[in-house]
């Protein structure tokens, strides 16, 4: 059994064009140095938190399996079957009232999914359906699909179906937002679009991403009344404590919240108990798991909240404890602080140690600087000791950043870190002779990270083993010790890859690469080509 360790930059990634320029060799010359020594690819990432990430890094699924448990049962009709939505139903006819769903929109799939249940709604029931929006996107540029949907479903249905509230789910977690929320529901009051489209311009020319956006109402007529009947429209577990509370405790206006009858999609968290209509899909293929089937042991470090969150990812959406996969919750102090990290690893015996940083907290420039240069300082103290210890070393992030943030001069400046993640290796137990690095994914890392612990596991995830053919090409000459390293430099502001070999006793080693054909290095090649649009500067050698 090898040991590795990932360091995670979560937030960093590819500079994008018209990004302001904070990387630099300067801001970070261990990192730099790295890229050079070591084997730099980049890896095609579009996430922006670490949830998903996880997920994606855990089970190789981009959006949330309950999507594929609803689309499956709205493709077979079994939706229109199910009990809980039947006495919903019933109970809209029974007391002559109106129905509220609160649409989590966390995937273009949302549309189409909120479509069947709403007409089935529609057709079964004589009140009117309110449509309430909580968008939880990270990124400007998902206005788009957001605005394709909403005008969809404004012309998708009749006159009984209106979109009330849209709010950013960031309004949720804070006190004076929440309470704009909620009066917004009791009583209609506050700011008002009914073209919609004018007002995701608006956020879109001030940059409020639309997990931000402050609430707004688009009809009028949506405020809640006795016996209403809600329905949260969820794909995820969260917590609606605070809103039950409030329509019981509410001063704005008088009526008996006990006849709001509550109800959601999938399990919420709260007070009391929620009748849902689908239980949680669980993964089949998920890290832990993997972990257990090549009996690789993992340590993961990060803060305690997000402990509780990377570990249902991790165990498959499951929750559970896993003999393979441990945890050490640290503050920042702890995580910058070298000789307490140090103590942590050293003191936990364990094959795979995950090192969660994060710069997208950030909030000026100067702040994000700070912090690169702080992990930069202590990523050369994590590879000396990977050296030292024959550790194999991987640099990278689950995710980048679309953000906008003051500079020194009180500028206000996009940082732009999407699209693509760095990865960087620096081990001795990948052999160039014998694999490739490839392109992949987040969960081909996560793979590619079990294997060179475990090399009997079966998944080698980015690596690929090349054909006995190039192995022959690149056979070590007899009583010759060479080695071959990639040297990634810049030259007039562009990514250039030779290759540069050792030797020491026998005949001279070859140093034409054109008798040094490697099928990795010239897919990389072929990246880096790939990647010229988008790297115009010395800061994108990561």
């Amino acid at each position: 059994m090898k040991k590795n360790i990932l360091m995670l930059i979560n937030g960093f990634g590819v500079e994008q064009s018209g990004s302001y320029n904070v990387y630099s060799d300067k801001l970070m010359p261990v990192l730099d140095d790295l890229t050079k020594k070591g084997i730099f690819i980049t890896i095609p990432n579009n996430f922006l938190d670490y949830k998903t990430a996880y997920r994606k890094f855990s089970m190789d699924i981009d959006y949330a399996l309950t999507h594929t448990l609803i689309n499956r049962n709205i493709n077979t009709l079994e939706y229109i079957k199910n009990p809980l939505l039947v006495y919903i139903i019933n109970e809209l006819n029974k007391k002559g009232s109106n129905c509220h769903l609160f649409c989590y929109w966390d995937s273009p799939e949302v549309v189409h999914e909120l479509t069947a249940y709403v007409r089935e709604i529609e057709e079964k029931t004589k009140g009117k359906i309110f449509l309430h929006f909580i968008l939880n996107q990270k990124s400007v540029n998902d206005y788009k699909y957001i605005l394709d949907g909403l005008t969809k479903l404004t012309y998708e249905f009749g006159q009984r179906v209106k979109i009330g509230i849209i709010t950013g789910e960031d309004n949720l977690s804070h006190l004076d937002t929440y309470k704009e929320f909620m009066k917004c529901f009791l009583t209609e009051a506050g700011e008002k679009w009914k073209d919609i489209e004018k007002k995701i311009e608006v956020f879109s020319q001030h940059k409020t991403k639309p997990y931000q956006a402050r609430t707004f109402a688009v009809n009028y007529g949506f405020r809640i009344e006795e016996n209403d009947q809600i329905i949260f429209f969820n794909f995820n577990s969260i917590n609606i404590t605070n809103i039950r509370k409030e329509l019981n405790e509410q001063k704005y206006r008088k009526f008996d919240a006990s006849t709001i009858g509550i109800y959601s999609l999938f399990p919420l968290e709260c007070d009391i108990k929620i009748p849902f209509m689908y239980n949680y899909a669980l993964a089949s293929d998920y890290f832990s798991n993997n972990l257990k089937t090549a009996n690789v042991k993992c340590l993961v470090l990060d803060t305690k909240e997000k402990c509780i969150q990377i570990n249902y990812y991790l165990t498959g959406l499951r929750n559970e404890i896993s003999d393979n996969l441990k945890y050490v919750s640290v503050t920042d102090d702890d995580l910058y602080d070298e000789n307490k990290l140090l103590e942590i690893i050293k003191t936990h015996d364990k094959d795979l140690y995950i090192i969660n940083y994060e710069i997208d907290s950030c909030k000026t420039v100067e702040e994000l600087e700070n912090k690169l240069s702080k992990i930069d300082k202590l990523l050369g103290i994590i590879r000396d000791y990977c050296t030292n210890n024959k550790i194999g070393l991987f640099i990278s992030s689950l995710y980048g950043m679309e953000k906008e943030m003051y500079n020194a001069k009180a500028e206000l400046c996009r940082i732009s870190f999407s699209s693509k993640v760095p990865l960087i290796v620096f081990s001795e137990e990948i052999d160039l002779t014998t694999y490739s690095l490839n392109e992949g994914n987040m969960f081909d890392l996560a793979n590619t990270l079990i294997f060179c612990c475990n090399k009997e596991y079966k998944n080698t995830g980015l690596l690929k083993k090349k054909s006995k053919l190039f192995s022959f090409l690149y056979k070590k000459p007899k009583n010759t010790t060479l080695k071959e390293k990639k040297i990634t430099t810049i030259e007039d502001g562009k990514i250039v890859n030779t290759l540069s070999t050792e030797q020491s006793g026998g005949q001279m080693a070859p140093t034409n690469t054109q008798n040094t054909i490697n099928s990795g290095i010239q897919r990389e090649q072929e990246l880096n080509s790939e990647n010229k649009n988008n790297l115009g500067s010395v800061n994108e050698n990561v």
